[in-house]
């Protein structure tokens, strides 16, 4: 009896020794959860050890699919701080133009942004009457349209670096009444951070675009002036353009309001010779509409706009508008025009169905739409 006792006096003694063992173990796993590193902190401070583009690849492949949080769509994307390290572990590498472009191909793409460079021809096409009655007119219209598509895509978003210009191809005029109101035809959100998009677009900016537009053409009326769109592609365009970085996506879409034929006031030798008319109609290309081998001719005529080597569209959508044959009957002028201009893009790299070409329509709400769509793509 007095046996039994001690025993049942001795586990009394050790349950406060078992509720502390208890206590202990689970304040150790407590600890351990807290302080243990996340798979995230793990995989960042394996990208940091890198020393090369293969590794981080390979890094991020086998991570990528257990690290993935919520955006603000409700759409499933890998954890931003994840991407942030393999991004600033790749800039470390100092990548030349093509390693870049083949981390772009399995990195996720970064915010995109819209670059949209305008080029309107304000040469004696706008003051001829006969030819292109009413141009000034169009012209307004497609570059209000133009200003509606930006707005439209812009104002819902925050902290992009959407950006849009008009922009002159002829020296003289870019010297001339046109500087004193380039800026108020540069509109740049790369800035306007930490707020909504809305904000930026009031109707102040409305009123600033629609003034400038109308206050260029006048200028442009009173000393039209040829429109050279190769030295504005070699001179300017090049700086316009945005390529994509580790950190910024960008969608380059130019739009040329232009008739379509690409003619200087003077002879200039762009490396093909003294030449003025670029685009050339004549009876074999006529001829060669009917069996669809326009570009084949223009080659083997050497009638080829002069490539720009130091320019590169490939990040770039083009759209050329208000494209108008001159001469009544001559139905076969858009498409050569057509094949003129697509050969010359095609050469600097450009993708071919990211170039579209609207034809001078008589309702302008055809332009207005196929402007829309092009600006939806």
């Amino acid at each position: 009896m007095e046996d039994t006792q001690r025993k049942k006096h001795k586990k009394k003694d050790k349950k406060p020794l078992y509720l502390l063992l208890g206590f202990l173990i689970f304040f150790g796993i407590f600890i351990y959860v807290l302080t243990r590193p996340s798979l995230q902190s793990k995989a960042i401070g394996q990208i940091q050890v890198c020393s090369n583009v293969n590794d981080v690849k390979s890094l991020y492949e086998r991570y990528k699919f257990d690290l993935l949080e919520t955006d603000e769509n409700g759409n499933k994307i890998v954890a931003l701080e994840f991407q942030d390290a393999v991004r600033n572990k790749l800039s470390s590498f100092n990548l030349n133009e093509v390693e870049l472009g083949k981390c772009l191909e399995w990195i996720p793409p970064s915010k995109t942004s819209l670059n949209i460079i305008v080029i309107p021809d304000l040469s004696r096409r706008i003051t001829d009457t006969i030819e292109n009655p009413r141009q000034i007119e169009n012209d307004l219209i497609v570059l209000n349209t133009i200003w509606n598509s930006f707005v439209e895509y812009s104002k819902l978003k925050q902290d992009t670096k959407d950006k849009l210009i008009v922009d002159v191809t002829d020296i003289d005029q870019a010297k001339g009444q046109f500087s004193s109101i380039a800026n108020q035809l540069q509109f740049d959100l790369s800035t306007h951070k930490g707020k909504s998009n809305r904000l930026y677009f009031t109707q102040a900016k409305n009123k600033q675009f629609n003034n400038a537009v109308v206050a260029l053409y006048k200028s442009a009326k009173e000393k039209p002036l040829g429109a050279d769109y190769i030295f504005y592609f070699r001179r300017y365009l090049v700086n316009h353009l945005k390529k994509p970085t580790l950190y910024d996506n960008y969608i380059n879409k130019v739009v040329i309001i232009t008739d379509g034929y690409l003619e200087l006031e003077k002879r200039q030798d762009y490396g093909g010779g003294s030449r003025w008319n670029y685009t050339e109609i004549n009876n074999p290309l006529y001829s060669s509409v009917n069996i669809g081998n326009i570009k084949n001719t223009i080659t083997s005529l050497s009638l080829n706009i002069p490539k720009l080597n130091n320019i590169d569209l490939k990040y770039t959508d083009i759209l050329v508008c208000e494209v108008n044959e001159r001469k009544t009957g001559k139905t076969k002028d858009f498409e050569i025009l057509k094949a003129y201009w697509e050969d010359w893009f095609e050469r600097m790299n450009a993708n071919k169905d990211k170039i579209s070409f609207i034809q001078r329509e008589q309702a302008n709400e055809i332009t207005k739409t196929q402007i829309n769509e092009f600006f939806k793509k």
